[in-house]
């Protein structure tokens, strides 16, 4: 059954899987310098993991807005969940393209 919350799992999931195929993703990388602590050490895994997690939660909250504005203009929270999701897979497929 469709839930609001196997929706916001299946949404998270999806911007997650776009964290680590993203095009984006060697830009944010090699712009560590400026995102990166200094207590961090710099390595391979660091930088990728801290990248991978910058474009997943850009991607959520990018996805987030065409929900918010359905939701706003009167669509019920299945509905709006369903455009979330949707558009964090329509970013996962044209990161693929």
């Amino acid at each position: 059954m469709i839930t609001p919350q196997n929706l916001f799992v299946a949404t998270v999931a999806t911007c997650l899987l776009n964290g680590m195929i993203s095009p984006t993703l060697p830009i944010v990388w090699h712009l560590y310098p400026v995102w990166l602590p200094e207590l961090l050490p710099p390595t391979k895994e660091v930088v990728f993991y801290g990248a991978s997690l910058i474009v997943s939660t850009a991607t959520l909250l990018l996805s987030a807005v065409p929900a918010a504005i359905s939701e706003r203009l009167g669509l019920s929270l299945d509905r709006a969940m369903m455009v979330w999701f949707g558009t964090a897979l329509l970013l996962v497929l044209l990161g693929l393209g």
